[in-house]
């Protein structure tokens, strides 16, 4: 039975199911990449994989205010629609559950910023609060601007937007940009200050971080801490990668707080630190990821049951715009 529970404590950490959908990603990545070299006549056929639309979040977005505002479903590449309203989701229920549990690129992040702790003697180092908080509302102004702009286009420009030929492409093009010496030269500048400084793209830059950030302060299900049994023993505030003061909040609600539940599994005091639904309902820390994932892959299973996640598009059609050079062209239009 010992044996059965320490495996359940690590199939539901953070960091194994974090590294399982990093894992993926890249493997999404790579079949993207073999896709595209299949259509320049480069290698074997390798199917195309509709996650990659998480790499073009501008496109995506912009397909999604136009089915919000009446444009209807996007059936070019739908999985870009499913991922949004999954995020948004998941972030509503849990506290920002995409940022917590499954965004790869968080995953990097946080990885980088793991390694400064373990460099720095178990914190990294904390900038003046008055930066501190010049960077958390640089990322809401930025989210602000970002969708401001993308809300604002018209439908009928969305739509004919999601109708290009580039759009359909976008993702390689976005793929193969990541290995330009400008772009590497940002991931290592990025990631040396996660490494002091802790995950600062997450944390001060990521316009979706900020707009998931609004709805996982509306969570239905949150932290609580008992100010009655509580020791004061700052551990929880001390865990917390997203530097929240966990020790002087009695309802979790801040913006930067993800739902790791790393706070309530460091609490020495048993009940203290809790995860409730509604307040009320107690969720085990173990049964946190479990609810998380099983949303994510439930609205997966979903759009795939229903013929909302796959691409109506052949994948003819995709190999005659990547041979037509089109990847080499600028982004056309309001993008």
């Amino acid at each position: 039975m010992e044996q059965i529970h320490r495996v359940a404590r690590v199939v539901t950490s953070r960091w194994f199911v974090k590294g399982a959908f990093l894992a993926y990603f890249v493997w999404a990545c790579v079949s993207l990449w073999r896709f595209a070299e299949w259509a320049r006549g480069n290698g074997p056929y390798v199917s195309r994989p509709e996650a990659v639309a998480g790499i073009l979040p501008v496109g995506h977005f912009t397909s999604f205010f136009a089915w919000l505002k009446g444009g209807g479903w996007d059936p070019f590449l739908p999985a870009g629609l499913v991922i949004i309203i999954a995020a948004v989701l998941t972030s509503l229920l849990f506290k920002r559950g995409f940022c917590g549990w499954i965004c790869p690129v968080g995953t990097l992040w946080e990885a980088a910023a793991s390694l400064g702790r373990r460099l720095m003697g178990g914190r990294n180092l904390r900038p003046p609060r008055w930066l501190d908080i010049a960077g958390r509302s640089l990322r809401y102004l930025i989210a602000a601007a970002a969708l401001g702009f993308i809300g604002l286009v018209s439908v009928q420009e969305a739509v004919w937007f999601r109708e290009l030929p580039y759009m359909w492409v976008a993702d390689i093009k976005i793929l193969e940009g990541f290995f330009t010496p400008v772009f590497m030269a940002v991931i290592a500048l990025a990631f040396v200050l996660s490494v002091l400084f802790g995950p600062v793209w997450c944390r001060w830059l990521c316009p979706l971080g900020g707009l998931y950030s609004v709805f996982g302060m509306a969570s239905a299900c949150t932290v609580m801490r008992d100010e009655k049994t509580c020791i004061s023993c700052s551990r929880c505030t001390e865990v917390c990668h997203a530097f929240v003061d966990v020790e002087r909040a009695g309802d979790v609600r801040a913006a930067e707080c993800d739902g790791c539940m790393d706070c309530v599994k460091e609490c020495p005091v048993d009940g203290c630190l809790t995860a409730r639904a509604l307040r009320r309902l107690v969720i085990p820390a173990w049964v946190w990821p479990l609810l998380v994932v099983g949303l994510w892959l439930g609205i997966y299973a979903v759009a795939k049951v229903s013929g909302n996640w796959d691409t109506s598009i052949p994948v003819e059609a995709f190999a005659q715009i990547i041979r037509s050079g089109l990847l080499e062209q600028q982004t056309p239009g309001f993008f």
